[in-house]
């Protein structure tokens, strides 16, 4: 395979157990099938030998830098009074800057995973870029810092969204392309260099999935990694405004990686409360309550853990900010959406003891991700999009 093709990954894209993950796991399986890939990864531990097999099955050559957090810490010192997001500075390694610079590898096309990698456009010049930003991170932290409900991120979001405002639109203007998950941002983006608007996808194998477990039967869950500070704000806001005007018979299931001890809490003053933390597989306990929520107050892009249960034929209920990326989604057909506290716990009570009022959602979501939300739609727009800006 002669076409190569270089992508810098701020993580490592293995195991698929986030957003972040899934998406950039896909993106490397699809990447795989045309191009000789070769992989750069940057993060704080050693991948483990799975996550090794799974770079090395879909790469010719792979580097891994590890983060010193002390060297980290330092560059994002010395770019206090700059206008550089400390996110950027944060991933922005000597060693990886060096390697770049001596790699001599053709590539057609060089994607980095997010802005927080774009501190190496400098080492790439010469390269057709495409920037996988995924959503205009400026305008999502900006709401964050006036949504979260912790004190240290309110700060940091409010500083982080002005130097992203003038870093990404600088960036944007330097790649060749740029792949957003939000419509409306991709929309508004254009007139500032080629953004295209490119959704994340679902796993077809849920569209089949029926496995169900009758315990589970009263519930509502809400599902993603719990140390994400927009994960944590939701439910927050959920537990303190809505909870105590639920039905008491239904039970709230928070399921995701690593949470929070402020979410912790919930469950030891809370019965209804039930933190599973992370599930091999958590479609048995989404498939089997009776809808799911996504009151997300802050956060960016487009909702995977959405997408994945309207693809399973499940009922969301949702704030506009979860709602809002949904292209096709409309209110009261493919999900329900309510901002106000008092009438999402009067939704979800009668969603509870009217079920079939509600039954016609189901098909509609199902239908909507069928046809617009699949990993093979995205591999196909995808695969258009680079043709546009090839040789």
């Amino acid at each position: 395979m002669n076409r190569k093709c270089l992508i810098i990954i701020p993580g490592i894209p293995f195991p698929p157990v986030d957003g972040h993950k899934l998406k950039i796991y896909n993106l490397i399986k699809i990447l795989s099938k045309t191009y000789a890939l070769h992989i750069v990864t940057i993060a704080r531990t050693i991948p483990n030998e799975a996550e090794v097999s799974f770079i090395e099955a879909h790469s010719y050559k792979h580097s891994h830098f590890m983060q010193n957090i002390g060297q980290s810490l330092r560059n994002m010192c010395f770019n206090l009074f700059s206008n550089i997001p400390y996110q950027v500075s944060y991933f922005t390694l000597r060693e990886v800057k060096r390697y770049l610079k001596e790699d001599q590898d053709n590539y057609e096309f060089v994607f980095l995973n997010l802005i927080r990698t774009a501190g190496y456009l400098p080492e790439l010049s010469g390269n057709k870029i495409v920037l996988d930003m995924v959503d205009l991170l400026s305008k999502s932290y900006l709401k964050s810092s006036n949504t979260t409900s912790s004190p240290v991120y309110k700060t940091i979001y409010s500083i982080e969204a002005s130097r992203l405002l003038r870093y990404e639109k600088l960036i944007i203007e330097q790649c060749a392309l740029t792949l957003c998950v939000n419509q409306q941002e991709a929309e508004s983006l254009n007139e500032i260099g080629k953004v295209a608007w490119l959704p994340n996808g679902v796993k077809e194998s849920l569209f089949q999935y029926d496995a169900f477990d009758r315990q589970y039967a009263n519930g509502i869950a809400f599902f993603g990694t719990m140390f994400y500070q927009p994960n944590i704000d939701a439910v927050l806001w959920f537990e303190k405004h809505v909870m105590d005007k639920l039905n008491p018979d239904i039970k709230l299931y928070i399921i995701g990686a690593r949470p929070a001890s402020i979410i912790l809490q919930m469950a030891k003053k809370r019965r209804n409360v039930i933190i599973t933390g992370f599930l091999d597989d958590p479609y048995l306990l989404l498939n089997s309550c009776f809808a799911h929520i996504a009151p997300m107050q802050n956060g960016g892009g487009i909702q995977n853990k959405v997408l994945e249960t309207m693809g399973m034929g499940k009922i969301n209920i949702l704030t506009s900010h979860g709602a809002n990326p949904i292209k096709g989604g409309i209110n009261g057909s493919h999900f329900l959406v309510e901002d106000e506290a008092f009438k999402m716990a009067t939704l979800i009570n009668d969603l509870f003891e009217n079920p079939v009022k509600y039954e016609h959602i189901k098909a509609n979501a199902k239908q909507l991700i069928m046809e617009n939300y699949t990993w093979q739609a995205y591999e196909h727009k995808l695969s258009k999009l680079l043709t546009t800006i090839g040789n």
